[in-house]
């Protein structure tokens, strides 16, 4: 994904080149003076790059209108998780935060995995998982390649591999002696939801899988989409025309449907009790059907499901009651 500063860059150089440009036509063709050149060429530069402006600083108050939390009762260890070993960079760099109160991480003994969103990091979704931390819950938030940390062990839109690096997570945790015997749980925030939906579904060390705006059949959305995102999927790197094996293995939905096909009833209701789906009405990212679809396929009763009327894709001023319903959730 291109940073805010390279696209400041680009939008800085179109602006000094078209306002070169009124400076030429103003004083070569129509001859004005020296002073209302200089004026017309500063107004089309403002003219250019002031939107722009504007639409960062908004952009920054709505991504990061949550600031980062410190609490002195839980602590973090920054954590290497080994993910391709002839790689000088094959690590994924996570947080492994707890409570200092060991009776009440005794009392869980449970360690809930955050997988983020595609452009956020580890620490974007700490409004949820901190006050899960709080309750005695073990967190182990970590940054996909492309991202964050870990930006240096591939790129964001690796999707297969990101899904191999979920697994190679769940394979870390059941290495590590004073980690194992705890009951591993998934919260998934957009791709972040797919990832262990198709890692981990049928994986039976893992108790519950929590899916926040999960899409269902990756070739059915992504085309589809409105010109906006898919101009934003271009410039972030999404295949809008997968192959197969993407297409069969990032659809939840063909995924579910495939499976339930080779199982028994009491295996498929076993299976499924442990999905929860979280989805807002007005998501214009992953449309409100993704959600229809998969909670059919599913047959998921209404305590295995969240839904909000708006809040859109990031579940704007939803979050305590997001919040709220994951840790229903995770106490049934």
């Amino acid at each position: 994904m291109i940073k805010d500063w390279i696209k400041r860059f680009i939008i800085i150089a179109i602006g000094i080149i078209v306002s070169i440009y009124i400076w030429h036509i103003n004083r070569n063709i129509f001859h004005n003076v020296y002073r209302r050149c200089l004026i017309l060429s500063i107004t089309t530069f403002l003219i250019i790059y002031v939107p722009f402006e504007i639409y960062f600083s908004v952009k920054t108050l709505w991504y990061d209108r949550w600031s980062n939390i410190k609490l002195n009762n839980v602590e973090t260890i920054k954590i290497k998780i080994p993910i391709e070993q002839d790689s000088k960079y094959g690590y994924i760099t996570a947080h492994l935060i707890t409570s200092r109160d060991k009776q009440l991480i005794d009392s869980k003994n449970t360690i809930i995995i955050i997988s983020h969103g595609y452009s956020d990091t580890k620490e974007t979704l700490q409004y949820l998982y901190l006050p899960l931390a709080l309750q005695g819950y073990t967190i182990l938030t970590y940054d996909a390649r492309g991202s964050g940390e870990s930006r240096k062990l591939g790129k964001r839109y690796q999707f297969l591999k990101r899904i191999e690096d979920y697994k190679k997570i769940i394979d870390w945790i059941q290495n590590r002696e004073e980690l194992n015997d705890f009951e591993v749980c998934s919260i998934g925030f957009s791709i972040g939801a797919l990832i262990p939906i198709a890692a981990v579904f049928t994986n039976e060390k893992v108790k519950k899988i929590i899916a926040i705006s999960l899409i269902s059949q990756y070739k059915k959305n992504v085309p589809r989409a409105n010109p906006l995102i898919l101009i934003s999927y271009l410039v972030k790197g999404i295949k809008l025309f997968p192959t197969q094996e993407e297409i069969e293995k990032l659809s939840p939905y063909l995924m579910f449907k495939s499976y339930k096909k080779n199982v028994s009833e009491e295996k498929w209701n076993q299976i499924t009790k442990k999905v929860y789906l979280i989805h807002s009405k007005n998501d214009s990212v992953i449309k409100f059907s993704n959600f229809q679809e998969n909670q059919s396929i599913l047959e998921l009763p209404p305590k295995n499901t969240l839904i909000f009327k708006k809040g859109g894709h990031i579940m704007k001023k939803n979050e305590l009651a997001l919040v709220g319903g994951i840790m229903q959730f995770l106490k049934n």
